[in-house]
């Protein structure tokens, strides 16, 4: 590898005399990963001698070749589309040969070297210039940290079973599930557009309803110790009726009938939507009682196509067609769509979903910088591929100044999931990053599973995540999402409580790894038994801390239980002390919707009773 440097320096020996100056440059000397290099090379005489070039002196230059490679730690640098060498085009204009250099995904960080070459008539050319790739560190989440999160609730939204007292309003609800969950934090969604059957300019773009939610509802969590974050959706718009939007929609494409469409995604190049989305977040930022600001939807789904122009100018793109600048904006889209979706062209894909996530985080990083917020802001992403097929890439958001990134680890089926993660893990193990994992409270995409039921499949993939993740990964939470679903008949044949109490383990789980509990569980129950059979549940508690601990121990009331005797129990625990508690149940009905697996589960408090110090398990057991 060493020895190119010599041949290069034997071109530049050669060709180096007072006739002419060779001059290579890149646009910047320092970038962050979303961005792309831009580099110019000029050539430029000294002596005036128009024996030099010849009589025509931009004829030769435009049938000039050059080209230039990257190298990290003297090895070649792959970037987007697996290409090693970038041509660059002579713009006569310019008098100067220019190229475009994407960065690539998840790329080391540090200085690199940038070699090009000229060949022009029968002389060579070659200079090298450094440049650096950097990347931003987030800050940690706390130790624990773990969210409900809510998309727009309304009255089918109940209180948790066995919470007395007074009538509460809608939002309270909302606290009570999180507060019930031990969740650090409720992630709220207070800012969706949305038009259904008439277009309603008082209401537009956003929600007065829940918008007048954030004051009461962040200033009850704080109460409880659970933060509060507010979020809006970006990109999309949901409804009916998007033919009444004031916004530009996103073109996708009908492969049926080879034909451009509108898509319910919002265009990203609409400076409306992005301005109605900063001065949203303004507002959100001046809110005392707000400690998170979200953004979601930041992403332009399939479409797109009329970034085709811009597109095909920043990417190094080898196969456009030679008569591309007589195409005109309907025919490039049609190019590009063909390449995507009808020939499934890997090159020109990758090139797409590259630039797609640059361009959007060039957009994040424009709506942080004019908004000129200060909260944390978390970004929900796909994870599949790191979200690339959609237009997203984490660390690019990082870069871009996003400060969590809310992973949606949803919408894949059981098979797949472990190697999703396993891409994430070898992602992860080259960068960590402040990721917040979530999987979704919905039976369908879990896969409409009875063994294990829906909310037990649900724990289970966020524990595969947890033990996978966080050895490369310290920073990391979980979020559940969303309430919402948990009461629609996404739950499938399981009620909003399971759901709940699978997702308080999950968080559990990972604070148990995390070091976060002083003390230790080991229970008992049975795997099967007969309807109407009384059997016991055995719970031991182990103080592990160095000091005496109160504990507060209570099975959880499920639909179908009969219990018998005290359903709590308080106590004292000395340093390694032991409690051992039984708790007798009966299950009253098979229930056949939910192939007679029945719920068993209990929470324990600790310390001073806080939110936090919840710890939840369970157990499905089969009903005969």
């Amino acid at each position: 590898m060493k020895n190119i440097y010599f041949i290069i320096l034997f071109f530049f020996i050669i060709s180096s005399s007072n006739a002419y100056i060779f001059s290579l440059k890149t646009d910047k000397s320092e970038y962050w990963r979303y961005e792309i290099v831009t580099v110019t090379c000029e050539l430029k005489q000294t002596n005036k001698n128009p024996a030099f070039f010849g009589n025509n002196e931009q004829t030769d230059k435009l049938k000039s070749s050059c080209n230039f490679s990257i190298y990290y730690n003297n090895k070649t640098v792959k970037t987007i589309g697996n290409l090693e060498k970038i041509e660059m085009k002579y713009i006569p204009s310019l008098d100067k040969w220019v190229g475009k250099w994407p960065i690539p995904w998840n790329p080391y960080l540090g200085t690199y070297k940038l070699i090009a070459i000229l060949k022009i008539g029968n002389k060579k050319f070659a200079g090298n210039v450094t440049f650096t790739v950097k990347g931003k560190t987030p800050n940690k989440l706390p130790k624990g940290f773990c969210v409900m999160d809510i998309e727009p609730g309304d009255s089918i939204i109940k209180r948790v079973p066995g919470v007395g007292g007074k009538t509460v309003k809608i939002w309270e609800n909302y606290l009570l599930w999180a507060k019930f969950m031990g969740a650090n934090a409720l992630w709220h969604c207070v800012g969706q557009t949305q038009i259904w059957n008439k277009f309603d300019p008082e209401n537009f773009p956003w929600e007065k309803l829940t918008l007048n939610q954030i004051k009461p509802l962040a200033s009850e969590c704080h109460k409880y110790n659970i933060k509060y974050g507010a979020y809006i959706i970006g990109y999309v718009l949901p409804g009916n009726r998007q033919d009444l939007s004031p916004y530009e929609l996103t073109t996708g494409y009908d492969k049926e009938n080879d034909t451009l469409r509108k898509l319910i995604y919002i265009s990203i190049y609409d400076q409306k939507r992005q301005e109605d989305i900063i001065k949203l977040l303004q507002f959100l930022d001046k809110i005392p009682e707000i400690d998170f600001l979200g953004l979601d939807y930041m992403r332009t789904d399939f479409g797109g196509y009329e970034y085709v122009e811009e597109f095909t100018s920043d990417m190094p793109i080898e196969e456009l067609p030679k008569d591309w600048s007589n195409f005109n904006k309907e025919e490039k889209m049609l190019w590009l769509a063909h390449k995507l979706e009808i020939e499934k062209n890997p090159v020109i894909q990758e090139m797409w979903q590259w630039w797609r996530a640059h361009k959007m985080s060039i957009i994040i990083n424009e709506i942080k910088i004019k908004s000129g917020i200060k909260k944390p802001l978390w970004v929900y992403s796909l994870t599949w591929k790191q979200g690339k097929e959609h237009g997203q890439d984490p660390l690019m958001f990082i870069d871009a100044g996003v400060d969590i990134n809310a992973g949606m680890f949803y919408s894949i089926d059981k098979h797949t999931f472990p190697h999703m993660i396993e891409t994430w893990r070898q992602y992860l193990k080259k960068f960590p990053t402040s990721l917040v994992a979530g999987q979704c409270v919905d039976w369908n995409l879990l896969g409409r599973t009875y063994e294990p039921p829906g909310p037990e499949e649900h724990f289970l993939r966020q524990k595969y995540l947890i033990d996978k993740l966080l050895p490369v990964n310290p920073s990391l939470g979980l979020f559940w999402h969303d309430l919402t679903r948990a009461f629609k008949i996404t739950r499938g044949p399981y009620s909003a409580l399971e759901w709940a109490v699978a997702g308080a383990s999950s968080f559990t789980y990972l604070r148990q790894k995390q070091d976060y509990f002083p003390f230790e569980i080991k229970w008992d129950c049975p795997d099967k038994v007969k309807k109407d059979e009384i059997f016991t549940v055995e719970i031991n508690v182990k103080n592990t801390s160095t000091i005496s601990n109160e504990f507060y121990i209570k099975l959880i009331q499920i639909t179908n239980l009969e219990m018998f005797g005290d359903l709590t129990q308080k106590f004292v625990l000395s340093p390694s002390e032991v409690k051992t508690i039984n708790f007798q149940i009966k299950v009253m009905e098979k229930n056949t919707k939910k192939a007679n697996k029945q719920l068993i589960a209990f929470m324990v408090q600790y310390g001073n009773l806080e939110t936090q110090q919840r710890y939840f398990d369970f157990k499905y057991i089969t009903v005969e």
